[in-house]
């Protein structure tokens, strides 16, 4: 089962490395996965980890901009823009970066954010 997975994995490295959509060593921009069920699950996932970690609280979250990194999972960099939940204060746009690894455990390795 787990080759299976492995040789899928890599059919669909080859796939999009040969339409342009990979860059080996950087990331690239994935503009088709701003409404993508995974990617707004992570982007709910960074909200919680900005609400324990940094008290930043955030509601209506608008993902503006995907981008992808292969490396022994996936780079996931997403930035987006969140209004506070109580209403004071102005929005706040955010840039996290997410680790998704092939056995779908994930993590946050960077998360930055400003106020607009």
């Amino acid at each position: 089962m787990l080759r299976l997975a492995f040789v899928l994995l890599m059919m669909i490295a080859a796939y999009h490395s040969s339409f342009g959509m990979m860059v080996l060593g950087g990331y690239s921009e994935r503009p088709e996965l701003i409404e993508d069920d995974t990617v707004v699950l992570l982007t709910h996932y960074a909200a919680g980890y900005l609400h324990t970690s940094e008290n930043i609280r955030l509601k209506d979250l608008k993902i503006v901009r995907v981008q992808t990194q292969v490396v022994s999972g996936t780079n996931y960099k997403i930035d987006f823009i969140g209004e506070p939940i109580d209403g004071a204060g102005e929005k706040t746009k955010c840039q996290v970066v997410i680790y998704l690894s092939w056995n779908l455990s994930k993590s946050i390795s960077n998360a930055e954010c400003e106020t607009l």
